[in-house]
């Protein structure tokens, strides 16, 4: 019996050590598998995600003003009329359409009114993390309206917050993960007259839109009778490099708009006296701020990659020296 179990022994122990270093090989797999998933530490973003920057308390404002060159109203008031001019049926709703939109300027203080001022993160792979202003309904316009009551689109330059990015899967700067933010927006027409509302998004910016609004259709009263400019483009943020996103009229060739749409409320246009305000501005460290008027382009330093600046550097004024 004894001969047996030292036989039995003999070939039963080199399957078991077998054994044992397989289960070992097992466990050490699960140990690096751990060691190197692509979970985060206190609220590091993993590798390759954009990383989120707390919107705060700060205001950064100030003003656009023209400077010493006007631009050629003569000329630009006669191209105006000549074009209108062509539509003789439409002459008297279009009345108030003869005097020029594009350059509205303030005489005493030379502001320039629809210039368009935004901000963005210091770097490309930064986010602004707006989820708690979204939640709240705080920062921004829950329904944004263009008008057209006389040939012309009211207002011409507008900013869009159709989306924000998730701060909880960001995804990378080539492919950020989005959630709606339910802001609407809305072509209306009370005119006495037809127009047709035609949005030209730049590539990546949502889909082309070209759709009539019969007279006396809608009001900003009462958008929501008005076209569902939102829902029909699927409007979302976008590179900025690639323009604006064009508003036009084919039936009226002289309406012209633009808009802008931003991950982020912190975006806004000057009023009639060229002043902006923009809130929820981080509480320290450095952005990127962006100057865009219809006609001069980009009026801040690097273009459409922006000027950078400090938070704490409030007052931002600008110049425009090139009207065109």
């Amino acid at each position: 019996m004894s001969r047996w179990i030292r036989y039995a022994g003999l070939v039963l122990m080199p399957a078991l050590l077998l054994s044992v270093a397989l289960l070992g090989c097992s466990g050490e797999k699960k140990r690096e598998k751990k060691g190197g998933d692509d979970s985060t530490k206190d609220g590091e973003p993993a590798a390759g995600e954009m990383k989120p920057i707390k919107v705060g308390k700060n205001v950064i404002a100030g003003v656009v003003k023209l400077g010493k060159e006007d631009p050629d109203y003569d000329k630009l008031n006669a191209e105006l009329k000549k074009k209108i001019d062509l539509k003789p049926k439409d002459k008297g709703a279009c009345e108030e359409a003869y005097k020029q939109t594009l350059w509205i300027v303030d005489k005493d203080t030379r502001g320039v009114k629809n210039v368009a001022v935004w901000l963005m993160p210091e770097k490309d792979d930064e986010f602004f993390n707006v989820k708690e202003l979204v939640e709240k309904k705080q920062g921004f316009k829950p329904v944004v309206v263009v008008d057209q009551p006389h040939c012309q689109f009211e207002p011409r330059v507008l900013v869009l917050f159709p989306d924000y990015i998730d701060p909880d899967k960001p995804g990378s700067a080539e492919e950020p993960k989005y959630v709606k933010t339910g802001q609407k927006f809305y072509a209306v027409n009370p005119a006495t007259i037809e127009h047709n509302t035609k949005v030209q998004p730049p590539r990546g910016a949502g889909t082309g839109m070209n759709k009539i609004l019969p007279s006396k259709s809608s009001s900003k009263d009462k958008p929501e009778t008005g076209i569902d400019v939102m829902a029909a483009t699927g409007l979302k943020p976008y590179d900025i490099t690639r323009g604006e996103i064009k508003i036009a009229c084919d039936i009226h060739p002289w309406m012209e708009g633009a808009a802008w749409a931003f991950p982020h409320p912190l975006a806004t246009t000057t009023d009639a006296k060229g002043n902006f305000e923009i809130k929820n501005v981080p509480d320290s460290g450095k952005v990127r701020i962006f100057v865009w008027h219809e006609k001069a382009g980009f009026v801040n330093e690097g273009g459409n990659k922006g000027q950078v600046i400090d938070v704490s550097d409030a007052k931002q004024n600008f110049t425009i020296t090139d009207v065109k």
